[in-house]
């Protein structure tokens, strides 16, 4: 497992209203960012922000609930990935008992931030998703005979720039768009 933290959340323009949520691995140059809806969103900033809102929202409910029983969260983990959507578990210690709940991403994130749980990402996930950065422009490549770039080269010198202008939807798309040419039917 890697460790990782919040390190952005952003609007989408693109996709109705949804927002970016961006882990970033600590100690380490990878991204993984996960889409989200705009309540969760709001859930996550506010746990962030530490700054309760007039009314309980759900996840303080929850938070409050869990406190008030003696269940203690120790972490949150996005342990899958399958047709693009991230799984997560919410791990607890109960009674000396460690268990887990299945849960979504946005919603782990948003316990998590309000209970300062520590937030992990299988490796299996962030090698699959994540988007590293600070790596160097990718190289051109030209085919010989005909001096123009490949369809694979163009979508990753794409990936590059986007990773580039920390464009984390556009990026997140590329790799979508490279795993599909490069996993074999």
């Amino acid at each position: 497992m890697i460790a990782v933290e919040v390190v952005g959340l952003s609007t989408s323009p693109a996709s109705g209203g949804a927002f970016i949520l961006v882990l970033g691995e600590m100690g380490g140059a990878r991204r993984l960012p996960i889409v989200v809806g705009e309540n969760e969103a709001t859930a996550i900033v506010v746990g962030i922000e530490n700054r309760p809102p007039p009314r309980p929202m759900s996840h303080d409910l929850f938070c409050s609930l869990i406190e008030q029983t003696g269940i203690q969260v120790v972490s949150i983990v996005i342990d899958g990935l399958k047709d693009g959507t991230f799984y997560a578990k919410i791990r607890f210690v109960q009674d000396g008992n460690h268990d887990q709940l299945d849960s979504r991403p946005s919603d782990a994130v948003a316990i998590a931030v309000r209970l300062d749980a520590d937030i992990f990402v299988a490796e299996t996930v962030l090698d699959e998703a994540g988007i590293p950065m600070g790596e160097p422009e990718l190289p051109t490549y030209e085919d010989q005979t005909t001096g123009k770039v490949s369809p694979t080269e163009e979508l990753e010198q794409q990936l590059a720039r986007a990773i580039e202008k920390e464009d984390y939807e556009e990026a997140a798309r590329l790799r979508d768009a490279l795993a599909q040419i490069k996993e074999p039917e």
